[in-house]
């Protein structure tokens, strides 16, 4: 699935770099934890994008449920009062015809199309857990 996750009021709460950094690291934790594959994540300002698949001990939904609400109390740590992000999400089920290295270029690509940098591998806050890039 690709999931995007859009912050509260969609506010670029992830221009703060310590913030995008700690998120990442519980995304890391949080995918070592349940055994979820994160083929890509990308942390935009206002947003955050995954593709990832259920595991055997999560489905999605739990993943993000949890996820959110672990990330919001370290959103508490850089000053974000109340939540770090909406209270849904939106879920696009890959279709047959796209492959997933397709939809993992199409999120790490992001911040080149928003024109924050020239090439997807100069963005920070961007990667894999299960491909090398």
């Amino acid at each position: 699935s690709s999931i995007t996750i859009c912050t509260k009021d969609k506010l670029p709460y992830f221009q703060k770099n310590e913030l995008a950094k700690s998120c990442i690291e519980q995304l890391k934790a949080d995918t070592q934890l349940h055994n979820v594959p994160v083929y890509a994540y990308c942390f935009m300002p206002d947003h955050l994008h995954l593709i990832i698949a259920p595991s055997a001990e999560k489905d999605i939904v739990e993943f993000v449920g949890e996820y959110k609400g672990r990330t919001t109390r370290i959103g508490w740590k850089f000053d974000i009062n109340g939540k770090l992000w909406q209270t849904s999400f939106y879920d696009h089920f890959i279709r047959k015809e796209e492959t997933v290295k397709d939809v993992v270029m199409y999120v790490l690509n992001n911040p080149v199309r928003k024109g924050l940098v020239l090439e997807w591998k100069d963005y920070p806050y961007s990667g894999s857990l299960i491909f090398e890039l």
